[in-house]
C-alpha cells in the first residue's frame, strides 16, 4: 500500500512539475469575422532550451497555441495579430493574398509559415517575419517524415535574420546573440562554412553576452565536424 502511494505522489508531483496552463482567449477573424480560439500562457515549467533556443519541458500546447490560423481564409498570426485594426484597402489586399491558402492542409507549422507570409507581405520587421519561420522549424523538429519543410523553415529564418541585421533592427548588445543563431540555421541546414563564419561573427562581436562564446564554440565544433543534428 505504502508503494502504491509513493507512485501517486510520483506521478502528482511529475504532473506538477510539468504542468502548462493557460487562458483560453476568443477573437475574430480580421477578414471574415470567424472565431479563432488562442490558449495565452499563463504558467509553464521549462527545463532549459534546446540550442536553436526552444524551451526544452514546454509542453501542451505552448508553440502549438502561439500563432493561429482562421479556419475559413487561414489569416495566420499571433493573438495581437488578430486584434489589430486593418485599413479596408489592408483587409482588400490580404484577402486576395490569402486565396491561395484557400485549398491547402493547414497544420500547426504551416500557421506559422503562414503568418510569416503575410508579415513579409506587409512590410512588417525582418525580425518578426523570422520569429514565426523559427516557431514553424520547433514545431517540426522531430517529425522525421518533414526534414525537407523544416530547413525550408530555418532556411527562411536565416535569411529574415540576417535581413534584421541589415536594416539595423537590433540593439548592439543583442547582434552577437543573433549571429549565433544565423550560425545554427545554417549548421542545421548543412551550410558549414556560413555556420562557421556566423559562429565567429558572434564570438568576435565586442558586445556579446557572456555564455555566447563558450556555446559558439561548440557549435562551431559540430560545424568543422559537419554535423547537422537539429535535435540538441
Amino acid at each position: 500500500m505504502k508503494k502504491f502511494i509513493l507512485l501517486v505522489v510520483m506521478v502528482v508531483l511529475y504532473q506538477v512539475t510539468q504542468a502548462h496552463t493557460c487562458d483560453p482567449r476568443i477573437v475574430r477573424c480580421p477578414i471574415d469575422n470567424k472565431k479563432v480560439e488562442f490558449c495565452v500562457t499563463m504558467s509553464m515549467s521549462t527545463f532549459g532550451s534546446y540550442y536553436d533556443f526552444q524551451k526544452t519541458g514546454a509542453i501542451g500546447n505552448h508553440y502549438e497555441q502561439l500563432i493561429n490560423s482562421c479556419p475559413k481564409c487561414h489569416f495566420s498570426g499571433f493573438l495581437s495579430d488578430f486584434e489589430k485594426d486593418y485599413s479596408n484597402a489592408e483587409m482588400h489586399k490580404l484577402t486576395t493574398f490569402l486565396e491561395k491558402y484557400k485549398n491547402i492542409a493547414i497544420t500547426d507549422a504551416k500557421e506559422c509559415e503562414i503568418a510569416a507570409e503575410i508579415k513579409a507581405f506587409l512590410n512588417e520587421p525582418n525580425d518578426a517575419i523570422s520569429n514565426c519561420y523559427l516557431l514553424g522549424s520547433y514545431l517540426v523538429r522531430s517529425e522525421t517524415t518533414k526534414t525537407e519543410y523544416r530547413i525550408l523553415l530555418q532556411q527562411n529564418t536565416c535569411t529574415y535574420l540576417l535581413k534584421a541585421i541589415d536594416a539595423k533592427e537590433y540593439e548592439d548588445k543583442k547582434v552577437a546573440t543573433i549571429y549565433y543563431l544565423i550560425g545554427e540555421m545554417y549548421r542545421r541546414t548543412a551550410d558549414f562554412d556560413n555556420a562557421i563564419n556566423y559562429y565567429n561573427q558572434a564570438i568576435a562581436n565586442e558586445n556579446k553576452q557572456e555564455w555566447i562564446e563558450q556555446v559558439a564554440n561548440q557549435m562551431k565544433d559540430l560545424a568543422l565536424k559537419k554535423d547537422a543534428d537539429n535535435n540538441i
